[in-house]
């Protein structure tokens, strides 16, 4: 016994009945249709000689029961006459039960052997039935009547297994559309920071690098600003950190409405650190967004008791290095050392300004 398809499949013995192969689409019998004919045929063939050789010594025997009763003369003309007589009434006593042989069995062999080759379980059953006038034997139409048995089980069974293979392609289907979805989600959770919605520390290092090379390579302009919240540790602490997370996020929107080219990249670090990737802006231009950055994140008037500003609202230090053909940097490592050096230099002047890296 094999498995196939989810179904199973019987190989078969020379002395056992064709084996049925069973797939998803169709079930066949394993036998040639020729084959079947000849050997109906043969069978023909044998049975008539048979037939005929056991006539034409029936009537070999009679003639010589004839003759040692009579006067011995084999070759007298009576004699001659009733054994001519006698071969062809055996001749046609042959004929006769040759078709009526034919008639009653291999006809009905022949629709047996041709419906078994059309078996097709694909193709709905039907109830065998003889032909209008036809004689056929018990044991046929027993034979008959199970093949059409076999049929329905096997076509009930294909329209259930097509059933159940439609039904795993359909969930198939559906989980690998779940699947792709799960995927996509979680390459968007691997770019972008869940707090705020911008890209991530991974995503900036590769933009990063693709700007750098992109740069080098056209000989254009990149500017890089780390940003920092000025003493967020402090506003933790004292306004908590669900409004320490809004803010967070307000800070995210602005830069983001500052820095919407579809080149810009904004980042957030981690804790209260973003950075802003300016491709095609040169050192001066970058430094009046950022500054006007500031203004506009001053104008928020997010209350920071611990602040450094006199209204004591949350303010941004910044630091600032750009790459220019006149001003090259060796590596996109380089330039983010720069940019975070010069942030270091604005936190230690006094926080809320920008500071501009040394080229």
């Amino acid at each position: 016994m094999c498995q196939l398809g989810g179904a199973e499949c019987f190989q078969h013995s020379p002395l056992s009945p064709p084996a049925l192969s069973f797939q998803p689409n169709t079930i066949s019998v394993s036998t040639g249709l020729s084959a079947a004919q000849q050997r109906i045929a043969s069978l023909r063939w044998r049975m008539s000689a048979t037939v005929l050789g056991l006539s034409l010594l029936l009537v070999l025997l009679l003639d010589s029961f004839h003759l040692t009763q009579g006067d011995g003369e084999f070759f007298s003309v009576p004699l001659m006459s009733a054994l001519l007589r006698d071969v062809l009434l055996g001749l046609l006593l042959a004929a006769l039960i040759v078709l009526l042989l034919d008639r009653l069995t291999l006809q009905p062999l022949r629709r047996l052997a041709a419906s078994s080759e059309a078996f097709d379980a694909s193709l709905p059953p039907h109830d065998w039935q003889p032909e209008p006038g036809e004689s056929v034997p018990p044991e046929v139409q027993q034979i008959q009547h199970s093949l059409s048995r076999v049929h329905q089980q096997l076509w009930l069974q294909l329209q259930s297994e097509q059933g159940k293979s439609a039904q795993l392609r359909a969930e198939l289907l559906q989980a690998q559309a779940q699947l792709d979805a799960k995927n996509r989600e979680l390459g968007s959770m691997t770019r972008v920071d869940a707090l705020t919605g911008l890209a991530n520390n991974r995503e900036f290092d590769e933009a990063l690098r693709r700007e750098f090379k992109r740069t080098q390579r056209q000989r254009g302009l990149l500017s890089l600003a780390v940003l920092d919240l000025d003493h967020f540790k402090k506003f933790n602490a004292r306004y908590g950190t669900v409004q320490g997370d809004a803010a967070l996020r307000q800070v995210a929107q602005l830069l983001s409405a500052h820095f919407k080219r579809d080149t810009d990249v904004v980042a957030r670090l981690g804790g209260e650190e973003f950075v802003a990737l300016l491709p095609d802006l040169g050192l001066a231009e970058a430094q009046g967004r950022l500054e006007q950055l500031r203004e506009d994140l001053r104008a928020l008037q997010i209350p920071h008791e611990d602040g450094v500003s006199e209204e004591r609202v949350l303010t941004l230090s910044i630091g600032l290095a750009a790459y220019s053909p006149a001003h090259p940097y060796l590596s996109p490592q380089a330039l983010m050392q720069v940019a975070d050096e010069a942030l270091y230099i604005a936190k230690h002047a006094g926080r809320d300004r920008l500071s501009m890296g040394a080229n």
